[in-house]
Formats: C-alpha cells, sequence, structure tokens
C-alpha cells in the first residue's frame, strides 16, 4: 500500500483503513488482502468494515523468505475451491504463519495446514 500511494503508512490503522477503501474504489477490486508483518494481515471488502487478521502461531519469525508468495498461493487457491474471501485470507494466515517458522525458502504440507486450521 505504501508503495502504491507513494506514502508512509507505519502503524496507522486509520490511514491503511482509508487507503484500503480507496485501492478498493480505485481497482473495482471485490476485495483486498494487505499483509503487514508481524501485525497480521487486514482484508478489505467493500461496503464493509475491514477485518484485522492476527498472526498465527508465534511473532517468533525463522526467515520471511517466500512468506508473501505462500500468502497469496493459499489465498488464491481457497477461493478457487470456494472460500469467502475472509475463509480464503485465514487459511493463507495460517499457511504463511507456517513457512516463516521454517528456515529458508519452505513449503507447507497439506497435513500442518489441516492441523494448523483445527487448532487456529
Amino acid at each position: 500500500m505504501e508503495t502504491a500511494f507513494g506514502v508512509r503508512i507505519g502503524n496507522d490503522l486509520e490511514f491503511l483503513y482509508q487507503l484500503g477503501q480507496k485501492a478498493l474504489r480505485r481497482l473495482w477490486l471485490r476485495a483486498l488482502l494487505v499483509t503487514r508483518g508481524r501485525d497480521g494481515m487486514v482484508l478489505f471488502e467493500p461496503h464493509r468494515k475491514p477485518i484485522h487478521i492476527p498472526i498465527f502461531g508465534s511473532d517468533q519469525v525463522t526467515d520471511v523468505t517466500g512468506a508473501g508468495d505462500t500468502v497469496i498461493a493459499a489465498f488464491t487457491l481457497a477461493l478457487a475451491a470456494g472460500a469467502s474471501f475472509l475463509q480464503a485470507a485465514q487459511i493463507a494466515n495460517c499457511a504463511g504463519g507456517l513457512v516463516v517458522m521454517k528456515r529458508g525458502t519452505a513449503t507447507v504440507l497439506r497435513s500442518e495446514l489441516e492441523e494448523a486450521i483445527r487448532n487456529a
């Protein structure tokens, strides 16, 4: 969001919420998922309040290599399988949380994700 709008958001949630809604309108999006590192994620949908999703797992990150790729892949796969935007974001959050707890470029096994979702 900061790069897209050329501004610094930092921890200003109200500003993030304003920009998220602006991006939805400007790009005609049905949803927007913004990752915020150790501050979790925020899901934006038109005509709804933003939903903050706290990080899954520990905030003791081992390696963030590929975490964003994992999040977008899990989010997209969940949507393709029929999940709502919120369900897809929650699944993606679990997958991202699992992968950052591993060293180096890592994958998340289906069994790991299923267990994480059950325990979330």
